[in-house]
């Protein structure tokens, strides 16, 4: 049996001050009267602190790289104070324990400083690491997942810790490694020590992950704006072929009604110079040929005097259609307007014929307006020649579907169902008119209780 084994199975008697003790770990660590180092298994029975002087005896662990005792009894001599930590730096710690191990190092109270370098939290303690070069140590503090930790115990602080060292040996026979080191570990007694000395530096504004997020957000606005652009775009060019095509169209009317008032001037001037003289030369002819005829020619007098008449209502008519297409011609657009403009021409309605709307005035077809403006004169002529009224009352109601007239007068009336009856040409006229525009007429009236006519039309 080689000396190391017969080492391990004495029996030892050790006297040391505790360097190391947590609440639920299994072991302390202390520094015997001969200055080594042991890692001693707690009892029940005793609860001794950092600085306590303890007698501890038992058998010591078989191992040449740590020492440890199995222990069988432990009691508490005195109280007292810890031994200062010795001063190393971390690639130090690693050149004096690789690869296997020494025993001189193994539960040694040291204090050295490295810079964080991760933070590990758990559920009843917080892992670090902490580095110096190429080599690193982990440093659990009992902080649990539940508490926060300091604010400058951040990644990049620089950090002291005072603790003892441990490590594990690892034992593989398949590949014949026998108590390589691994998990090189600086156990502090309480959190409080380990202190930053240096905290971490602010990380720099222009990161990686910044920028990226920077050119990701500038991207998506170029993006947007592209888009908002985009439709902008459609929607100006959309809108200016709108008003393109809307002033086309204006145009287009105006050249056309333009061209249709000049016609209905010419044509009335060909129809005023032209066919209504040769009316008023046929009238005065039969008139005259009426003078040659012999007295008891009654029949063909008759005969003559109807056709007479016939051609004075067709020059009545004439003369009715010439004067609705000049005022039509030569009158605003706007119905009330036209009606207005058309009244005061005729000099014999002044003080007699009132014109008046209600509701908001709808666009009324020109060709439409001319049609109206036939139909009130043919009414207000009736009502002032035939009905011998002293006041006559043209009333225009809007409404969003229907335009209706009405000419409503003081004369002395006359029998409505014989005049409709009778094919009364003035009468009859309006009648077509209207319902040319797609309206109907009611007629009302009294003897001696003036007349009314209502013209109802669809508006579009």
């Amino acid at each position: 049996m080689t000396l190391p084994l017969l080492l391990a199975a004495a029996f030892t008697n050790l006297t040391g001050v505790v360097t190391f003790e947590r609440s639920g770990l299994p072991f302390y660590f202390i520094e015997a009267s001969d200055g080594s180092n042991w890692r001693v298994e707690r009892t029940a029975s005793t609860n001794a602190v950092v600085g306590d002087v303890i007698e501890a005896w038992g058998e010591r662990e078989p191992s040449a790289v740590k020492n440890r005792l199995a222990t069988k009894g432990l009691k508490v001599l005195s109280h007292g104070e810890a031994p200062l930590p010795k001063e190393v730096e971390i690639p130090e710690i690693f050149a004096g324990i690789m690869p296997y191990g020494d025993a001189r190092w193994y539960g040694g109270l040291f204090a050295t400083e490295g810079l964080l370098r991760d933070i590990n939290r758990r559920q009843n303690s917080t892992q670090l690491l902490v580095g110096d070069g190429e080599y690193n140590l982990q440093v659990e503090i009992p902080i649990p997942l539940e508490e926060s930790l300091p604010d400058k115990l951040v990644q990049g602080a620089t950090v002291r810790i005072v603790g003892s060292l441990a490590y594990t040996s690892i034992e593989n026979y398949d590949e014949s490694v026998f108590g390589r080191i691994e998990n090189v570990e600086l156990l502090p007694t309480s959190s409080d020590a380990v202190e930053v000395v240096k905290r971490a530096p602010k990380p720099p504004f222009w990161t990686g992950r910044r920028v990226a997020g920077i050119l990701g957000i500038l991207g998506l606005v170029v993006f947007v704006l592209f888009v908002w652009a985009a439709t902008l775009r459609r929607m100006v060019r959309k809108r200016t072929d709108e008003l393109a095509e809307s002033i086309r169209e204006r145009e287009t009317v105006r050249i056309e009604a333009d061209a249709a008032r000049r016609e209905r001037l010419r044509l009335a001037a060909d129809l005023h110079d032209g066919f209504q003289q040769y009316l008023a030369s046929a009238m005065f002819r039969l008139k005259a040929a009426r003078n040659y005829l012999p007295k008891e020619a009654t029949r063909s007098a008759e005969q003559l005097a109807e056709v007479q008449a016939a051609l004075q209502h067709t020059q009545t008519g004439l003369r009715s259609t010439l004067w609705a297409m000049n005022e039509e011609s030569e009158g605003p657009e706007s119905l009330m307007a036209l009606f207005g403009f058309a009244a005061r021409r005729m000099a014999h309605w002044d003080g007699k014929v009132e014109i008046a709307a209600e509701g908001e005035e709808r666009a009324i077809a020109r060709k439409s307006a001319g049609t109206l403006l036939l139909i009130m004169q043919e009414a207000v002529g009736n009502a002032l020649k035939h009905g011998r009224a002293a006041h006559v009352r043209v009333r225009l109601v809007f409404s969003d579907s229907r335009l209706v007239m009405s000419v409503v007068d003081d004369g002395i009336g006359f029998d409505s169902e014989r005049v409709m009856e009778s094919g009364h040409y003035g009468m009859a006229s309006m009648e077509r008119r209207c319902s040319e525009l797609g309206g109907a007429m009611t007629v009302w009236s009294k003897r001696g209780l003036g007349s009314r006519i209502d013209f109802s039309l669809p508006l579009e």
